[in-house]
């Protein structure tokens, strides 16, 4: 491609029309139809395409959701790409984990877009982008911006964009690498998101006697929010697996590419518990490997590393920082607690909710006891803690990073080591606490976790103490 030195004045947006929140830590995310428009994202294709230009890259895949602002957002997008030269394979609607799949394994480009908002509510829409096997974030999402609200040089040029199936190559590609032989009757709970027809053909291929639940794709939602972290989202999958007596339950998020997994008994298995199993069962064929984890992780997690000679490793919250300490490490697996798990060993290192489901049904059919007791079997062996869920207390979005600075500077937390690497977290010879800014909604993020309720409940007593002078009524929310 020729050198492009031309500016053009007319096609660069104001400040006002490109709100800075929307550029989140390593994607990007907002109101749909007000922040993220068909407009915004034809000139986000054309800021990528004059970055990805300059990098050598000429080809890109293009992914979509389920969202009903989806369509017509990946329509301008691509637009955006081509008439600034790059070349678009689009692969319609799918999940983001068969997204990374086409990057990973397709080999015709090494980028790919995604337009999803994950699992926020439906008002939301954005993008995850993803260069080299690694999602954009921080510094090259705000030169995009940037370049967004500059004079953008005019093209030269235009790609061209045609249609790929890539969704039966990357599901052959699960079945081939890990096939479970014991039967098991589960119950699959897609919240309506774009992974429930690709779910419903995995589970019933590998042989499985299936309940789906919400599995026909609606962006309005209708029966829960897509976002398997919120427990009131998995009642009805609880209430499903009880009454079918199934032997597990499996929640996906609204772009497939996080897990929740509810015991027969109708308990819910946190993602940091399932990586406590998938770490017992890599460390077993690979001692002295690295396992990564988010800071709002359990510690029961980290002492079972090191009980079974493998080295913990600590990082920020953010499915973009777990995947790139995965690969910079050559951990063999990583997760966060939000449900993203990475494996690393003999799949490709990106997270996959349906990939995850299958490696743990894989673990649970080499036990030699019945289906339904071989989850809550792996679950009771692990010491129990006390704990609480992920608490959220409301902050506009251009504030929360501001109070947390407030809080790094001014709470003491004496007699508790602690660990700057995300926010404020906080331990203790018995337990640990955490207060972060999230990257994906406008709140503080807080957690708990102890060896007994009443340590738990002295912990957050610290807490509230601490925070009490920067936070309005925080003891609401304790």
């Amino acid at each position: 491609m020729n050198d492009v030195t031309t500016l053009n004045s007319s096609t660069s947006l104001t400040a006002n029309e490109l709100p800075n929140e929307v550029f989140r830590n390593y994607d990007i995310r907002g109101f749909a139809h007000s922040q993220i428009t068909p407009d915004f994202a034809f000139k986000l294709g054309a800021a990528l395409a004059i970055t990805l230009l300059k990098q050598r890259h000429s080809t890109i895949y293009l992914g979509r959701d389920g969202r009903l602002s989806s369509p017509a957002l990946a329509k301008a997008l691509g637009n955006g790409l081509t008439q600034y030269g790059m070349n678009v394979i689009d692969i319609g609607t799918v999940s983001t984990p068969t997204l990374n799949f086409a990057v990973h394994c397709d080999n015709k480009a090494e980028c790919g877009i995604m337009v999803t908002a994950s699992h926020n509510t439906k008002e939301y829409n954005g993008f995850k982008i993803i260069v080299r096997n690694q999602v954009v974030a921080g510094e090259m999402l705000q030169k995009i911006k940037h370049l967004m609200l500059s004079d953008r040089p005019n093209h030269c040029q235009s790609g061209h964009i045609r249609t790929q199936d890539i969704s039966s190559q990357y599901l052959q590609a699960i079945i081939d690498n890990c096939s479970p032989k014991k039967d098991f009757k589960i119950v699959i709970d897609c919240a309506n998101s774009i992974v429930g027809p690709i779910a419903k053909t995995l589970f019933n291929r590998l042989g499985y006697n299936l309940i789906p639940l919400f599995c026909d794709p609606d962006g309005n939602f209708p029966n829960h929010d897509p976002n398997p972290s919120d427990e009131s989202n998995l009642q009805q999958l609880k209430a499903s697996v009880l009454s079918h007596q199934a032997d597990l339950g499996l929640a996906f998020d609204g772009d497939g590419d996080r897990l929740v997994v509810i015991s027969g008994s109708g308990a819910t298995v946190w993602p940091d518990q399932l990586l406590m199993i998938f770490a017992r069962d890599i460390l077993k064929r690979y001692p002295n490997t690295d396992i990564v984890f988010d800071v709002k992780s359990s510690f029961r997690l980290q002492q079972l590393v090191r009980e079974l000679s493998g080295n913990p490793v600590m990082c920020k919250t953010g499915h973009s920082h777990v995947r790139s300490r995965v690969q910079k490490t050559g951990a063999l697996v990583g997760g966060e607690f939000s449900g993203h798990i990475f494996f690393n060993d003999r799949w490709h290192g990106f997270d996959d909710g349906l990939y995850a489901s299958v490696r743990l049904l894989e673990i649970l059919a080499n036990l030699d006891i019945a289906p339904k007791q071989a989850l809550e079997n792996m679950i009771g062996q692990f010491k129990p803690s006390a704990y609480t869920p992920e608490i959220l207390i409301p902050v506009a979005e251009t504030e929360k990073f501001a109070v947390m600075e407030k809080l790094t500077s001014h709470c003491s937390f004496k007699d508790g080591i602690i660990n700057t690497i995300d926010g404020l977290r906080v331990e203790y010879p018995l337990g640990w606490g955490l207060i972060r800014a999230s990257n994906t909604s406008a709140n503080l993020t807080m957690r708990f976790e102890a060896d007994n309720k009443e340590e738990l409940e002295r912990i957050k007593k610290l807490f509230s103490f601490e925070l009490a002078p920067f936070i309005n009524q925080v003891d609401q929310y304790l």
